[in-house]
């Protein structure tokens, strides 16, 4: 003879047929057990909000997570100088870690160093071209500001 685990549906089942068979006649019987229903549903229904609240607060921390610059903005101690495009997914990086300035090619499939600069290449800061959002906003804050 073989010792057999029930299932976990099978005891799941079992466990709320039996809750149900117990409390059926007393909620059926009793107006007061009536209120009971009604309290039980607001529960429900407030623990569900809470529920609800925290998944959004969960979604919202990870989309922040995932959006470049939203981390904190403090010392920072590596800092991309430039990006370049060289194919459709391919990019080159110029990053500096400290005193040093590192050539990183970025793939699709991974990162990998390319090339280690003896001298550092002094990266001028850029300014917007005259169609982007951020010199048109510039332009806005200005024009506002002489107002």
């Amino acid at each position: 003879m073989t010792f057999r685990r029930p299932r976990f549906r099978h005891s799941v089942v079992l466990a709320l047929g039996a809750l149900i068979a117990l409390a059926a006649p007393a909620l059926l019987a009793d107006p007061a057990a009536a209120s009971a229903r009604v309290a039980s549903g607001y529960l429900a229904q407030m623990v569900g909000g809470l529920v609800l609240v925290i998944l959004i607060i969960l979604a919202l921390a990870w989309i922040l997570r995932r959006l470049p610059g939203m981390a904190g903005q403090g010392q920072q101690v590596i800092e991309i100088l430039a990006v370049r495009a060289v194919g459709t997914r391919e990019r080159l990086m110029l990053v500096q870690v400290g005193e040093e300035q590192i050539l990183v090619g970025l793939t699709p499939t991974g990162m990998r160093h390319l090339h280690t600069l003896r001298t550092p290449v002094v990266v001028a800061p850029v300014e917007p071209r005259a169609g982007e959002f951020a010199s048109l906003l510039q332009r806005a804050r200005s024009q506002g500001a002489g107002q």
